[in-house]
């Protein structure tokens, strides 16, 4: 029988960009309503709390690494800089550190791709283990079709929706998270709708933690007024340059990349994988990059069949922490990951290879 008594941080970056790359919303700039494709809508995570060990989960979905038109659920086991080393300390089912929780947060900003100030609020009566369960099915699942108002694609807004009402019963179909005040569930909707009381907090280091009350009427105004961004010309020309689809195609090639590397990209984040032949012939080492060069995680990985020597092959789509694809022949090949190795470990060997 389950038990619904852990609780859930609903966190959202209102200040975050995401680019448009629908074609209604192609259609606004042909018009000249929309100047800029990047609307300050902001991003949105959920950090899940299992009441008994104060454990942290941090789970979203976004287009990062996946084809255009796609995007993929994230967590630590698919992408490591998201893990929290961090317990949550609960004293009569409320959370009792949060502002330390929250200054732990700033240092998984840039992991978690938040941007500027954030606001969050706590969701009860959850059970942790079956919004695992939907968040790591989410995640094997791998790239969805992403959109903000298709009735079955997935976006940032509605994963959260989507694992809220799986992993709880107060949450339901004519629950206000379902039914938001703007239409579509959307960052600040899903922090308002996810407390009866309409009480949120805010965070930034200057600032500090702010707990205020922001209902439905405010929380559709707060919105509007983010979108007011991309319909003045003024305020739009300081928005990113929509010409360039995020990091679809990789702008450069930094100097810690090794030569071999292939780019995956994503409208929100792409990365670069080297992956090379072991002493076994079906097994793999594989190092995933970040844009900015950083070494994320090696591991070593076995091929579901064998793969020519003989024969090019490419990586592919969805490849992260719990395997990776390459594609020779035409054929996708799943490559399962069998043990994570030391980062340590090969950083010298990057170091030696810059100055071969």
């Amino acid at each position: 029988m389950h038990t619904f008594d852990d609780l859930a941080i609903i966190l959202t970056w209102p200040d975050a960009t995401i680019r448009g790359d629908e074609k209604w919303m192609m259609f606004f700039k042909k018009i000249g309503l929309v100047k800029n494709l990047n609307f300050k809508v902001g991003h949105t995570g959920i950090v899940l709390v299992e009441r008994a060990t104060g454990n942290m989960r941090f789970y979203d979905f976004g287009r990062y690494i996946s084809p255009r038109g796609y995007g993929r659920a994230r967590s630590q086991e698919s992408d490591p800089r998201l893990a929290i080393d961090l317990k949550a300390q609960i004293s009569e089912g409320q959370i009792t550190n949060l502002e330390e929780i929250v200054h732990y947060f700033e240092t998984l900003k840039s992991a978690m791709y938040g941007e500027g100030q954030l606001y969050f609020s706590v969701a009860e009566n959850i059970n942790f283990a079956l919004a695992k369960l939907f968040g790591d099915s989410w995640v094997e699942k791998g790239t969805y079709p992403y959109g903000a108002v298709a009735r079955h694609n997935n976006n940032c807004s509605r994963f959260i929706t989507r694992m809220l009402i799986k992993s709880s019963k107060k949450y339901h179909y004519w629950h206000g998270i379902n039914l938001p005040e703007t239409i579509k569930a959307s960052p600040i909707s899903n922090v308002v709708n996810a407390v009866h009381n309409r009480m949120i907090y805010s965070f930034c280091p200057t600032e500090g933690l702010q707990y205020f009350h922001m209902n439905r009427w405010k929380s559709f105004w707060f919105l509007i007024k983010q979108l007011g961004d991309n319909v003045s010309q003024k305020k739009s020309d300081l928005l990113p340059n929509d010409q360039i689809i995020g990091a679809v195609d990789f702008r450069s090639k930094p100097i810690t990349i090794p030569k071999e590397a292939t780019y995956l990209g994503g409208v929100g984040d792409g990365a670069w994988y080297s992956v090379t032949r072991a002493e076994n012939d079906r097994q793999f080492i594989i190092k995933r990059f970040t844009t900015q060069g950083e070494l994320e995680y090696v591991v070593r990985g076995e091929a579901s069949v064998a793969i020519q020597t003989d024969v090019p092959w490419r990586v592919v789509y969805d490849s992260h922490l719990l395997f990776t694809h390459i594609e020779q022949n035409d054929i996708k090949i799943r490559i399962n990951h069998i043990k994570q190795l030391e980062i340590d470990d090969f950083k010298f060997e990057i170091v030696k290879e810059l100055y071969a």
